[in-house]
């Protein structure tokens, strides 16, 4: 029997018009779960595919990925329907849904058939027959768009067609022969089946468990959507422990029901999408609700119906792009580009001095990060490789602005391994060197323009077991150093005026670097050049080939608004590589 992996995801639906998709994705991180299925609403037919580009960027910035694309609202029934506009209006919507799932790079992109209106029962074969003819045009439209996988749902009752087992196997057996007929130019069709769709008839006996209908779609059967109902399949809810309680679905069964017919599932790896509405939507006393049932039942089924704690899913899925690893599984694609690192020569067992000079590591500057999420902000450096924290205090005396302070690099420190470098743009020096030391701080730079007395504080720093930077103000030459070289691990080069971010390079930035590292060379000195200010995408292959070592990422790279924090990493690791070419030429 083949090893079926089993994933958790979420639907979007409950949020529609509720929250934003940035507070999901951020409780998606939070409870570990990584993918998304974007349910549809009024306005995703007409929104640009910017929305959507920005909305996968968002979701990525999380560790999440949009998945699949799945319709909650019935509308694309019109093939169903005989009036005049109704086949066209489903047509242009669904063909723009497909479309849309490419943008967001989803694997699948799924609906419903549709209504049978219950006074025009009589017209359900021909609706069937017309739905049909449709679905095979969409599974060309799919391939040209790069879409893998077209979904349909198996539905609770007669008039939504496919319900019942000869049903959802005379659908799925015609567009699959289809597709092997044509297997080049279509995509592949599948079912999203739902754990809590059973059949009950007008007396509300039922007449087909949601066993039987689940069992019934094995053979196609592509993603699931889980909810929980009750006996007669009227309601659906989550799995609080009150909703456990008074529904039927036993999660645990379910799983155990899949994997004991692993074989006959078409996939080596099924996601699970928790599929609820909420709580009555637009009420001061309801809608607060949301978070604390998404939580319960995401945690009940993370730990209850997955398999595999690895949250990338198979290749057989038929999608390229995987999400992005947890902290601690990898540093993801372009990473191990030899000499682009996000980590520091000593915690690869190497001394400042003796190790790889062609390592440049990537220090963002947390001033930059979001203030209101910070610790966010950092699990997401951490799973794209960042292992060193740039941290700037000011007092508002030797610069204009305060942005950081202690108590926030005190609250963090417990809750990351990564290096604190800290950045001191301060009078009293000494102060906070003792403040920083207990604290757990890994570098420390003090300004040369700032410490009246420079090499006592040096000294200070090293009696403190942390390492020695000195700060160089664009303006200051490197021949202040020339009197403490040897209380030094690393240079601080300015290329803007300190205390702000989003600064342009003064115009003789990459000039000031080069003449730093000349200097250094010139006394024999093999310490880590660090740059900060304004170490742009634009900028940074310069600023290596003139001798950068550690660039301080802020507005212009890391935290740029043009991109996720993933892209953007890439983006400055294809930068830093870059820089390394010009420098070893």
């Amino acid at each position: 029997m083949k090893q079926l992996q089993l994933h958790v995801g979420i639907k979007t639906d409950p949020i529609e018009y509720r929250y934003s998709y940035e507070w999901l994705f951020r409780l998606l991180a939070e409870e570990g779960i990584h993918y998304a299925q974007l349910g549809t609403f009024h306005e995703i037919y007409s929104l640009p595919d910017e929305y959507f580009l920005n909305l996968k960027k968002q979701a990525e910035d999380f560790g999440v990925s949009i998945y699949s694309v799945f319709c909650a609202h019935r509308e694309m029934g019109g093939f169903f329907r005989e009036e005049p506009g109704w086949d066209l209006l489903a047509r242009r919507d669904f063909g723009r849904l497909i479309e849309v799932g490419a943008v967001l790079g989803a694997a699948s992109v799924g609906s419903n058939a549709g209504s049978v209106l219950r006074d025009r029962m009589g017209t359900k074969r021909a609706g069937i027959r017309r739905y049909i003819s449709e679905m095979k045009q969409f599974m060309h439209h799919a391939k040209r768009c790069g879409v893998s996988w077209l979904t349909v749902e198996p539905m609770s009752c007669l008039a939504e067609p496919p319900t019942l087992s000869d049903e959802i196997c005379g659908m799925a057996e015609e567009l699959i022969q289809y597709h092997r007929e044509h297997p080049d130019e279509t995509s592949m069709f599948g079912y999203c089946s739902d754990v809590s769709h059973g059949y009950a008839d007008r007396g509300r006996q039922v007449r087909a468990d949601h066993v039987e209908l689940l069992k019934a779609s094995f053979p196609y059967l592509y993603e699931i959507h889980l909810k929980n109902t009750d006996e007669c399949y009227d309601r659906t809810f989550g799995f609080s422990e009150d909703e456990r309680k008074r529904g039927i679905i036993q999660i645990d069964e379910m799983r155990d029901l899949i994997l004991a017919h692993a074989d006959e599932i078409p996939v080596d790896t099924l996601i699970g999408y928790f599929e609820i509405s909420g709580p009555k939507l637009g009420r001061d006393y309801s809608d607060p609700l949301l978070e604390a049932n998404l939580r319960e039942s995401l945690r009940y089924l993370r730990d209850t119906f997955r398999t595999d704690l690895t949250p990338g899913p198979s290749p057989s899925m038929e999608r390229g792009d995987l999400p992005p690893l947890p902290p601690g599984e990898g540093w993801g694609e372009g990473s191990a580009r030899p000499g682009v690192s996000g980590r520091t020569a000593l915690e690869k067992g190497e001394g400042w001095g003796e190790g790889d000079q062609s390592s440049i590591e990537i220090a963002p500057s947390m001033m930059c990060a979001d203030l209101c999420h910070f610790e966010e902000s950092v699990r997401r450096l951490e799973r794209e490789g960042i292992r060193t924290l740039h941290f700037d205090i000011m007092d508002a005396h030797f610069v204009p602005n305060m942005p950081i302070g202690l108590d926030l690099l005190r609250q963090i420190r417990p809750r990351t391994d990564c290096l604190f470098d800290v950045h001191l743009m301060v009078e009293n020096n000494d102060f906070f060197v003792e403040q920083l030391a207990e604290i757990g701080i890994s570098r420390i730079s003090v300004h040369a323009e700032s410490a009246v007395h420079l090499d006592r504080t040096l000294a200070l720093i090293r009696e403190k077991g942390i390492k020695t930077g000195v700060a160089l103000n664009p303006a200051t030459p490197p021949t202040v150093l020339s009197y403490i070289l040897n209380r030094l691990d690393f240079v601080l080069v300015l290329t803007v005026n300190p205390g702000f971010a989003a600064q342009t390079m003064v115009p003789f930035g990459i000039r000031k670097i080069a003449d730093c590292r000349a200097f250094l060379d010139r006394h024999d000195l093999r310490i880590p050049i660090q740059v900060d200010g304004n170490v742009s995408f634009e900028n940074i292959p310069q600023m290596v080939a003139a001798g950068a070592d550690i660039l301080v990422g802020g507005t212009s790279s890391v935290f740029s608004k043009t991109g996720s924090i993933r892209e953007n990493i890439r983006h400055a690791r294809d930068a830093i590589a870059e820089g390394l070419q010009l420098r070893n030429r």
